[in-house]
């Protein structure tokens, strides 16, 4: 269309040139009606190629790009790319062993569905995206600390979301998601060098349902997320403040993180792969919406005593950061979390704000030379045995700490008999890529407690919890 325009100018104007040239005395009018007449019928050859044109492209209009790959999965786009449905998942199948299990308060050895997921997310009208995710794993929640067993399967919705990218620097999102705070909780789940996150997860609200501001500054080197939340509790990966029982009315809860990586687009190559962050929260709460901590092998290892409360402000502070350099990876971050508590005893009422830490460093190297990233291993080549290729090996270790406030026990807010005030735990494990979508998980870890002997005489610390565990995943 534009073409013919364009041919129909310069006609236009060559006739115009035509008809403003004086007439000498060797043109006639024959001559010029000629010229005229040759012109006209230009102008009707490239009328008559247009309609075929419009009649060729009536008959074969551009069709939908219809994709499916191992990075994509199966994707559907309209050929401007303004919309976009993509739609995949993956599942993780969890061998987990728990050595000397009879110490262990019966936590049986078993083999779950530790996650199945089903992704759904797309583009709409260019600038919007959206993202649905449902879970149809292992519910591993326990209904006190004195369960064997986690509860039944349930289907979870764990995450559901829309942003408006209009501008890169300033994506809004809304919904159900991650919340910008714990930069291992952060990682797609597939991409964690364990199947289950450190200790300092127990500290870090999981998921939330709120609002947040969020985008990447000079070419990347910062990435900023904020936002308003419905206040989820440390541990909770559920609808977060969402009332529980009467006279619970959890306010509101901010959270904010940066996170820049300040030698990026420098020449020092050793340095690129550097990131250090720092995210904050800080919300009200009041009722029964507390926590509960687990250990590495999602054992329940601490409860708040009956009666007791939230009972006002919770803020939390978290350091992170990490470190990327060829096959070497680096992971580090330290939580604070302090919440006001209270409860009602002897016709008094008590209250404090205690402060529970935890931190943990998670080290990885890549033995078949690929980069180690954030974002999880690649294989050069995929398994093959016919081409003598078995993919990408992963050796990984963690060190993780979770420390609760004494005060906690001195005045009665948790019970040391029940409740552990400390767990150590050191992991080790080697991951095996057998192409993007196939990866295989094997790890030790071992977890040491203080008090909390549920198993065991009141005055004994908890038994040692050894875990291993096997993991197959695969995704698309």
């Amino acid at each position: 269309m534009r073409s013919f325009h364009k041919v129909l100018a310069v006609l236009m104007v060559i006739n115009l040139f035509s008809l403003s040239t004086p007439v000498f005395a060797d043109d006639s009018t024959a001559d010029i009606e000629k010229r005229l007449n040759d012109l006209e019928a230009q102008v009707a050859d490239l009328k008559q190629e247009l309609w075929k044109q419009k009649q060729e492209k009536a008959k074969n209009p551009e069709q939908a790009v219809v994709t499916a790959n191992s990075k994509d999965g199966f994707s559907i786009k309209s050929p401007d790319g303004n919309y976009k449905l993509q739609i995949g998942g993956y599942t993780q199948v969890e061998a987990r062993e728990f050595a000397d299990n009879k110490k262990n308060l019966g936590y049986g050895s078993s083999i779950i569905p530790r996650r199945v997921r089903l992704i759904i997310q797309g583009t709409v009208a260019r600038d919007f995206d959206f993202f649905f995710q449902p879970e149809f794993g292992y519910n591993n929640t326990y209904s006190s600390i004195t369960a064997t067993a986690p509860t039944a399967y349930a289907v979870a919705l764990q995450d559901a979301w829309v942003d408006w990218k209009y501008f890169p620097q300033a994506t809004i999102k809304a919904g159900k998601f991650k919340t910008p705070f714990d930069l291992e909780n952060l990682q797609d789940t597939r991409y964690t060098d364990f199947t289950e996150i450190g200790l300092t997860g127990n500290l870090s609200p999981q998921r939330d349902v709120g609002a947040e501001l969020t985008g990447d500054l000079f070419d990347g080197i910062v990435n900023y997320a904020g936002g308003i939340f419905d206040g989820a509790a440390d541990h909770e990966n559920a609808y977060g403040g969402f009332a529980t029982a009467p006279g619970d009315t959890n306010e509101k809860a901010g959270v904010g993180r940066i996170f820049v990586k300040p030698f990026k687009d420098t020449s020092i190559d050793p340095l690129k792969g550097l990131g250090v962050g720092y995210a904050a929260s800080y919300g009200k709460v009041k009722g029964t919406d507390i926590p509960n901590y687990v250990s590495p092998g999602q054992a329940p290892v601490f409860s708040y005593n009956t009666g007791v409360t939230a009972a006002g402000p919770q803020i939390r502070t978290e350091p992170q950061a990490y470190y990327y350099y060829k096959s070497l990876g680096l992971l580090a971050e330290k939580v604070n979390s302090q919440e006001e508590l209270e409860y009602t005893g002897g016709g008094h009422v008590y209250r404090d704000k205690p402060t529970n830490r935890a931190w943990e460093v998670t080290s990885s190297y890549v033995l078949t030379g690929e980069n180690a990233s954030y974002n999880g291993v690649t294989p050069n080549h995929d398994f093959d045995l016919s081409s003598g290729h078995f993919g990408a090996f992963e050796l990984v270790a963690r060190y993780s700490q979770l420390s609760m406030d004494s005060s906690i026990f001195s005045e009665n807010f948790a019970n040391l008999n029940t409740s552990v005030s400390d767990e150590k735990a050191w992991a080790t494990g080697i991951n095996w890529y057998l192409n993007h979508n196939v990866k295989m998980a094997f790890g030790f870890e071992q977890t040491k407690f203080r008090r909390g002997a549920v198993n065991g005489p009141s005055t004994e610390d908890r038994k040692t919890e050894n875990l291993f565990t096997t993991t197959v995943q695969v995704g698309f």
